[in-house]
């Protein structure tokens, strides 16, 4: 049993993050080494131990497998970073008889719109309607209070920092998430800085590896040309 819901949690892992390669890119970095070989998972290794002293807030970070073309095709191990919908794919593998890694910066953030808010309301009505038929007026308040008071429990809970993970999958959830998302995470000046923090301190820390990992072979570090990313506007919706 474990090892079938394994398996279908891989699945929908690697379904979800080809659905999501069509979201917003706001940058994107690569770097080739001609005659170099090294393990993917041991610069990965290097990432995440070059980023914990760091210590980013509300960072989730998990590998998964993307097609190399078609759904038949080959699969690429990546490192992923997700901070509030803003996510980091980073990947090292052997490109002939070279090396690359590659960095891309995605902005999945989904602002709700007046139809979202249309079917959160209507499905809220059809849901009170049914229990004021059946139950009567007092019923019908007391049962609506409460589901308000609930889902809106949950999403403070899980803007309030303490619940990433929680945050995460009430994004997803339709109609919902999106309205979760513009009520409770707003483009503040706050959040621009905090994320711009974020993603700088994931980016030095890929620069760091790979000046780590190259090291090893003798190969100079990077230079700061080499090393920025081209950027888009991080603060665009």
């Amino acid at each position: 049993m474990n090892l079938v819901s394994t398996l279908v949690e891989t699945a929908f892992k690697q379904r979800e993050a080809e659905r999501a390669k069509l979201t917003t890119p706001l940058s994107y970095w690569c770097n080739h080494f001609d005659n170099f070989a090294f393990p993917p998972q041991q610069f990965y290794a290097l990432v995440e131990k070059n980023l914990a002293p760091r210590q980013v807030p509300d960072l989730l970070q998990d590998f998964i497998l993307l097609h190399e073309g078609t759904a038949f095709s080959r699969k690429r191990l990546y490192i992923q970073m997700r901070r509030e919908r803003i996510v980091f794919e980073i990947c090292a593998a052997p490109f002939g008889s070279g090396y690359f890694v590659s960095s891309r910066l995605f902005d999945r953030r989904r602002d709700a719109t007046l139809l979202d808010y249309l079917i959160a309301a209507l499905i809220a009505g059809l849901l009170s309607f049914g229990v004021l038929a059946r139950y009567g007026p007092i019923v019908a308040i007391v049962v609506f209070g409460l589901v308000f008071t609930i889902v809106w429990s949950l999403m403070r809970l899980a803007a309030s920092g303490d619940a990433a993970w929680w945050d995460e999958k009430l994004c997803q959830v339709p109609w919902v998430g999106r309205i979760y998302e513009s009520l409770f995470h707003p483009d503040t000046y706050f959040r621009q800085d905090q994320t711009n923090m974020y993603r700088a301190a994931v980016h030095k820390a890929v620069i760091e590896s790979v000046n780590q990992m190259t090291a090893e072979k003798g190969i100079r570090p990077l230079s700061d040309s080499e090393s920025h990313p081209t950027l888009a506007d991080l603060h665009r919706r």
